[in-house]
């Protein structure tokens, strides 16, 4: 009776943890259960039951009847392991930045079957009597191998020199490059690349998200792009920084001071998100996607104290750096980076499961009139727009250092990173927000007639270089907003209005895409259940479509049609989920990017 509650217990301890395993996808709301049954029911059981059997067992093999059994001694040896490696990671945790918890994980994942196999041989049960089911035993010990290979499948970043992972010290906090740079830092500071991460609040509710559905190893599919010093360290995902038990509002913070000053009181703290040394090491990059670039954190040179943490040191380094600064500029510079395929590395995003390519901006472009290296007048990478000072519609060189004390150079690449998203650089920077609202106002133009009664509205996208609109499409809007009046100021015709909540309009004229699932039905936020593009009507590069409505057969003319197209970065609906989480965050705005008006006789 007492060795079927030892094999009962230790079958417990077994099962539950292969349920943690994320590869099964075990919905959040039992992994949350199980994890608690397995962790502390495993404390009870190798307290009140496992031990004292092992203790007594041990003595009356070993002391008494002097057997001495292999598979036994491995049973205990592994089971001590399991409980040494288990308590660490419940009362110290797993958290990436340190060595030994990796070691503690590796140890109970792999543990746990070597475990089980040596209990069945030590057994001698009629299992390990037939060849074949020996074979199948002993293959049960390479299972786990398959969470690590689905892990591999998320992310497609390489790390040069054989390295297998990083660690906190190798990723160089961006504040140590503020002093040098400190107009482009503020550039990056307040841009979207900067707040790509645990600062974002849309990405953070949708990786979040991603795991209750998906599974926990699933964030690492988001993190490869958003957050690529936690997946290079083995963060399994992207963590708040919390200021003892509060979490500092991300949302209104310039300039990045939480970052600076949490630097100045933790150096060795890593950073999360899009960093500096996260693009500038970049020495490869292909047009993939899901995060298809090669970094090298470990194989630069490194001038003299410059991992350095201590004042005098690091002013030394400074100094040194400033002095001959060639070899800095080397090994934080490369070609590639003016290359549209080094922005394809992110910016072409797929579905691993199942290849259905998400965002595809860098196909669009590579398919559009400005991929045309053979005329350089005409050629556009994504840097010549994305990367540039913009106004008044127009494209400026900004001339000037990017270092202190450096060279005037004519045209100096910018670090706001303008694109659709005004909003949330917009929260932090007005300079950020007009830069990306006049980038969006070159995307399109309007044209309007009337002919046969039939209103007739086409819109041209006449300045991006990919669809418009791009990028997470399925969570953009661009609208026509229409209002046409009779003579007597009657309205005649009106769409693209917002209701009372704040949505658009059924039957509008909205310009992205829908994804569904495999039923048709839309997947709404979980866009990575996508099995069927339910609609795309997205615009591409250079080209125009037309709208068509009838009009009154006994409408009285003159008519005054007004037309805007509007964008919005997030639907409302999408912005109501997120405030449940984030209830200070405001509601984007409606940005008209082309309007018209024009009266009819």
């Amino acid at each position: 009776m007492k060795l079927l509650l030892i094999n009962l217990s230790v079958l417990f301890m077994f099962i539950s943890g292969v349920f943690l395993i994320d590869i099964l996808s075990i919905p959040w709301s039992f992994i949350r259960i199980i994890e608690f049954l397995h962790s502390f029911g495993s404390i009870f059981l190798t307290i009140f039951i496992i031990f004292p059997f092992l203790f007594l067992h041990i003595k009356s093999s070993w002391y008494h009847s002097k057997r001495k059994s292999l598979s036994g001694t491995l049973f205990g040896i592994t089971f001590l392991l399991l409980v040494c490696s288990g308590l660490y990671l419940l009362f110290i945790g797993n958290r990436g930045g340190e060595i030994f918890g990796e070691i503690a994980y590796n140890i109970h994942l792999y543990g746990s079957f070597i475990l089980i196999t040596s209990l069945l041989f030590h057994l001698k049960t009629w299992i390990i009597k037939v060849p074949i089911l020996q074979a199948i035993v002993l293959l049960i010990v390479f299972i786990p191998l398959q969470t690590y290979a689905y892990s591999h499948k998320l992310t497609n970043i390489k790390l040069e020199n054989d390295v297998s992972r990083y660690h906190n010290n190798d990723w160089k906090n961006s504040a140590t490059c503020k002093k040098c740079h400190p107009e482009i830092f503020k550039q990056w500071a307040n841009s979207n690349h900067r707040h790509m991460a645990d600062s974002n609040p849309y990405y953070m509710v949708l990786e979040n998200l991603a795991e209750m559905d998906k599974g926990k190893e699933f964030r690492q599919w988001c993190m490869g792009c958003h957050n690529p010093s936690a997946v290079t360290t083995k963060q399994r995902e992207t963590t708040h920084f919390m200021h003892e038990n509060i979490m500092p509002d991300p949302l209104f913070v310039k300039d990045s001071q939480t970052l600076i000053q949490t630097y100045k009181k933790d150096p060795k703290r890593l950073e999360q998100g899009v960093s500096c040394i996260a693009c500038h090491r970049i020495t490869d990059a292909n047009a993939t996607g899901n995060s298809s670039y090669t970094l090298d954190l470990t194989k630069r040179k490194k001038y003299l104290f410059e991992d350095s943490t201590a004042p005098t040191k690091t002013w030394i380094n400074n100094a040194l750096i400033n002095a001959k600064p060639t070899t800095h500029k080397q090994k934080y510079l490369n070609p590639v980076y003016k290359k549209s395929r080094y922005c394809a590395s992110c910016h072409n995003e797929f579905l691993p499961h199942s290849g259905k390519k998400v965002v595809s901006t860098y196909d669009q472009w590579e398919k559009s009139p400005y991929n045309n290296p053979n005329d350089p007048k005409k050629h556009k990478e994504c840097v010549d727009c994305h990367m540039s000072y913009i106004k008044d519609g127009k494209y400026i060189a900004q001339s000037g250092r990017s270092t202190v004390g450096g060279k005037i150079k004519k045209d100096i690449k910018t670090h706001y990173f303008t694109g659709g998203n005004h909003f949330l650089s917009g929260l932090k920077s007005k300079v950020h927000q007009q830069q990306s609202i006049e980038l969006l106002k070159t995307a399109a133009i309007l044209d309007l007639n009337i002919s046969h009664n039939k209103l007739l509205i086409g819109v041209t996208n006449s300045g991006a270089g990919h669809k418009l609109p791009t990028g997470a499409a399925d969570f953009r809007e661009l609208w026509l907003d229409i209002t046409v009046t009779d003579k007597n100021g009657h309205t005649l015709l009106s769409s693209g209005k917002l209701d009372k909540n704040g949505n658009i309009e059924p039957n509008s004229i909205i310009y992205n895409k829908v994804f569904g699932d495999k039923d048709g039905n839309p997947v709404g936020l979980l866009f990575w259940r996508y099995e069927k593009l339910l609609k795309d009507t997205r615009i591409p590069a250079g080209k125009r479509v037309q709208e068509k409505f009838a009009l009154p057969k006994d409408a009285n003319y003159p008519l005054t049609v007004k037309v805007k197209l509007n964008f919005r970065i997030y639907p409302q609906w999408v912005t109501d989920i997120v405030k449940v989480a984030y209830p200070a965050l405001p509601d984007p705005p409606v940005i008209t990017i082309k309007e018209m008006e024009k009266s009819f006789d």
